[in-house]
């Protein structure tokens, strides 16, 4: 595990969890990191790609989700490399001034308050909104791993 920690964004992970990245080599530099926004962004991409389903019909049918149990324990293991970090009171406010400052979405301004409130200076993204907002804050967003 490296020693600089880094935040890792949902679109990393999922793209780990089609083959496309590996989050080892990512562990061989950083100290990896991520909040519930992440987890529930993966968690609900996860559901949806094993059983086909969209939101609405996951909700709608209960059943879908449970019968698909040891699949979502391997997600939620998966999770357990990262370094969950909460997201209080002065990380919400901070994503509010974010949002009306660079006009973030709700979830991404709580994933870069949760970088800055924590001191994180690495967001592992491949999501280009961050860039003017990490640039301002003094995150460095790395973006091709």
């Amino acid at each position: 595990m490296g020693d600089l920690k880094a935040f890792v964004d949902s679109n990393v992970i999922i793209s780990h969890l089609e083959g496309k990245l590996d989050l080892s080599e990512l562990r061989s530099k950083y100290a990896l990191c991520s909040n519930a926004i992440v987890f529930s962004e993966v968690f609900m991409v996860y559901l949806k790609a094993i059983t086909g389903k969209k939101s609405y019909e996951l909700k709608k049918g209960p059943e879908l989700i449970i019968e698909r149990k040891d699949e979502l324990e391997e997600l939620f293991m998966l999770f357990e490399i990262f370094e969950e970090l909460e997201i209080n009171k002065e990380v919400r406010n901070l994503a509010y001034e974010f949002v009306k400052k660079y006009g973030l979405l709700p979830n991404d301004a709580l994933i870069l308050s949760t970088c800055k409130y924590y001191g994180i200076k690495y967001l592992i993204s491949f999501d280009g909104d961050f860039r003017k907002a990490c640039d301002k804050e003094g995150i460095e967003l790395v973006g091709s791993v």
